[in-house]
């Protein structure tokens, strides 16, 4: 029997013969938590110490990893040969121990977080299992959605079958004229203990993220006997060397037929970039797969509407999202109707801008009330504040929203535009290229070009400006700002074919369009006429 380690809910270490081998110390399981979820199981030897004594000096933490890892290979007894070491490097051998991240609840059917026993109040510890809650947890709402949640009633679903709907208060007893989306997933399938944890925390991560922006429910186990609508995902992730293969099947919950199938390589060489990759594809790829097999009495979130620039199309997103019904409005599609409503005014797409800010300001409230710690709805807020000209507060939100989930595109991008209100160029589009590596770039990729752009034509770098807004259209043709951006950008380095050419597309989706109103003020142009980029006005084109 192998020895195993249990990483969600409590940590708990068990030998091969059923005896529990927890250490006590929160340190000692602070450290299992750490090595069982690293790379091959093995961690830098500095790189443990400093995440568990990152307030002490060198020689302290280095006296207190020794006197840590006696206790470690004391508590293991007989089994202290799972504890390895070698030239800078501390590790548990993968042969012989297996990390378990089963999901585990508590009696009212809620998921207990990752390593939930543990409290190291060192800084560098607390970033680093938050990062890993976000990724490993399937539950990442907060209290005050989960006390939305009511509990399962006596006789309903065994509590083990559905992972609580993240950010949607779904009941999972509601009744079955209004049935539930389902996301199943089916256990990961692998050859060595590494690949295991590597596909685990992709495929969690990704339909954790497509769940809350569908919304669907995130289940275990499903009511066969019932006809479901939904999508199944199965998983094979297999190790050759130090990188790992995940392959990837979805299927239709009530029919089994095959809808989708991708491989992904994730290269220990550039480990966090391949893995951010796939869980953006296969979010985008559930995403998807609900708009397209949902039942007629259920509807997605539209999400590829919301970040158009197409009045019709911005305002049927807002009508989708104004019909939900009560127990499938959240925080998310509150955050989603006060983003649009910013689009409509900086677009002069809304014949009442003043009525709209009062909305997206509301919407943006209420979003917060329900979940403060959202990362999607401190974005949105903080976006909300950069077009109010509140750069402080817009800083200090995106910077909440980037600690909630560092890797949340919305976050990221609202990060890159505060940074841009402050001055901070450099970082701002640092923070731009990173959220455009996420899901919600691929579903509006011309937003996250232009915010690029945008970024690009501040650090004076014309020439990549104008491919991305290039790029940008590309993807978009309903997209206004790339277009002024070509038709500024071509003027300035002389071609005006190419600037007439854009005005002359701009004038299509843009009636009133002139470039008399290009140059009032108030038109939105702030970056072109910061830049000096405004000679197109005077062209006469």
């Amino acid at each position: 029997m192998t020895t195993v380690l249990s990483l969600m809910g409590s940590v708990r270490l068990r030998g091969s013969a059923g005896k529990d081998l927890t250490p006590r110390s929160q340190k000692a399981r602070g450290a299992l938590a750490l090595l069982g979820t690293a790379p091959d199981l093995r961690m830098n030897r500095a790189r443990l110490q400093d995440l568990l004594w990152s307030d002490r000096n060198k020689q302290q933490g280095s006296d207190s990893l020794r006197q840590m890892l006696r206790e470690l290979r004391s508590t293991f007894s007989d089994e202290r040969d799972i504890m390895l070491s070698g030239v800078g490097w501390i590790g548990l051998d993968p042969e012989r121990l297996r990390i378990d991240l089963t999901p585990v609840y508590d009696a009212g059917g809620n998921p207990i977080e990752f390593a939930a026993d543990i409290d190291i109040p060192d800084p560098e510890f607390e970033c680093w299992l938050r990062d890993m809650r976000l990724r490993l947890t399937p539950e990442t709402q907060g209290p005050t959605a989960l006390e939305r949640a009511p509990p399962e009633p006596p006789g309903g679903r065994p509590a083990s079958s559905i992972r609580q709907a993240l950010m949607n208060g779904h009941d999972v007893a509601a009744p079955r004229e209004q049935p539930l989306y389902l996301v199943a997933l089916d256990p990961v399938e692998s050859n060595d203990t590494r690949a295991h944890v590597m596909g685990e925390m992709v495929i969690n991560e990704a339909a954790s993220r497509a769940c809350e922006m569908i919304p669907a429910t995130l289940a275990d186990e499903v009511d066969d006997s019932t006809p479901q609508a939904g999508t199944r995902i199965g998983a094979m992730c297999y190790g050759s060397g130090a990188d790992c293969t995940l392959m990837v099947v979805m299927r239709d919950i009530s029919t089994g037929a095959r809808g989708w199938t991708r491989r992904f390589a994730i290269r220990a060489a550039d480990e966090t970039a391949t893995m951010r990759h796939a869980v953006a594809q296969i979010t985008v790829a559930l995403l998807d797969r609900a708009r397209r097999t949902a039942s007629p009495n259920w509807m997605t979130f539209p999400i590829w509407d919301v970040f158009s620039y197409s009045r019709d199309r911005l305002e049927a997103a807002d009508r989708v999202l104004a019909s939900l019904p009560p127990e499938r409005e959240n925080a998310v599609s509150l955050a989603l109707r006060s983003y649009l409503r910013n689009t409509l005014i900086i677009e002069r797409l809304t014949d009442d801008p003043a009525r709209c800010s009062d909305e997206a300001d509301a919407f943006a409230s209420q979003a917060r009330e329900l979940a403060p710690n959202n990362p999607v709805v401190l974005a949105v807020a903080s976006l909300s504040a950069s077009w109010r000209r509140d750069a402080i507060g817009a800083l200090e939100l995106a910077r909440a929203a980037c600690r909630a989930d560092p890797d949340n595109e919305m976050a990221c991008h609202a990060l890159s535009q505060a940074l841009t209100d402050v001055g901070r160029d450099a970082e701002a589009l640092e923070a731009a290229d990173r959220g455009a590596r996420g899901a919600l770039a691929e579903l509006g990729p011309a937003c996250w070009l232009m915010r690029r752009s945008v970024v690009q034509i501040r650090l004076g770098r014309f020439g990549d400006a104008e491919n991305s807004a290039a790029a940008a259209y590309a993807f978009a043709a309903d997209n206004r700002p790339s277009l002024r951006f070509l038709a500024a950008l071509r003027y300035h380095r002389g071609d005006e074919a190419g600037a007439a050419d854009a005005l002359r597309r701009l004038r299509l989706i843009e009636p009133d369009f002139s470039l008399e109103l290009m140059a009032d003020p108030d038109y939105p142009a702030s970056t072109l006429r910061m830049a000096g980029l405004m000679g197109i006005t005077a062209s006469g084109l």
